[in-house]
């Protein structure tokens, strides 16, 4: 009588089973990744919001004061040309990603006929800190301070950055919440303009 040898059958789940299962969660895992990687670096990490405002369509609140090189400024010195009005402090994260948007886009008004003005307000800072802030970032146009918040409180800004846009008449007609990129800049005046006609 002959005895015929068969091989063990090996255990369900055994080695060969467990590295297959490893290899496809690695696999999955690295797909992830990746899919997170591009979304971050694709990302701008700082970036404003428009956000309606109960001033849009209404006389923007007057602002008047001395600017931390002790020169007078008043809003309604840029009557006739729109303005972007500024809410910043040398402490905010986001107001230091800002600021050099904030110059390229002075930068490319200046050298435009008609082109925008920009007035910042100081928010809840210390002129020595507003004024080491703006001279590092080489922004040019006048800063006022606002030691009550007297300004701060009458656009209802409650954190900076936030921007307002002034039409030539000294109406409000955007606001943006956060830090202001170039482009959203240039792309909110532009449409404040056709707006006009």
């Amino acid at each position: 009588m002959s005895t015929t040898l068969q091989a063990p059958t090996p255990p369900a789940g055994g080695p060969r089973s467990r590295r297959h299962t490893a290899r496809s969660i690695a696999g999955i895992l690295l797909v992830v990744l990746v899919a997170v990687a591009i979304v971050v670096a694709t990302r701008p990490s700082y970036q404003a919001t428009p956000v309606a405002s109960p001033l849009e369509g209404q006389a923007a609140p007057s602002i008047s004061g001395t600017t931390l090189t002790g020169q007078h400024v008043s809003l309604a010195d840029y009557r006739g040309r729109y303005v972007y009005v500024n809410f910043f402090a040398s402490w905010c994260p986001p107001c230091q990603a800002e600021e050099p948007n904030l110059v390229a886009f002075d930068f490319q008004q200046q050298r435009a006929g008609g082109g925008a003005a920009l007035l910042s307000v100081v928010f809840n800072d210390t002129d020595a800190g507003a004024k080491r802030f703006v001279a590092t970032m080489g922004a040019d146009w006048p800063a006022l301070s606002d030691h009550d918040g007297t300004i701060a409180n009458a656009y209802g800004v409650g954190s900076p950055p936030e921007t307002f846009l002034i039409d030539p008449r000294g109406t409000v007609v955007g606001r943006l919440d956060g830090p202001a990129t170039t482009a959203q800049l240039t792309a909110t005046l532009a449409r404040a303009r056709q707006a006009d006609g």
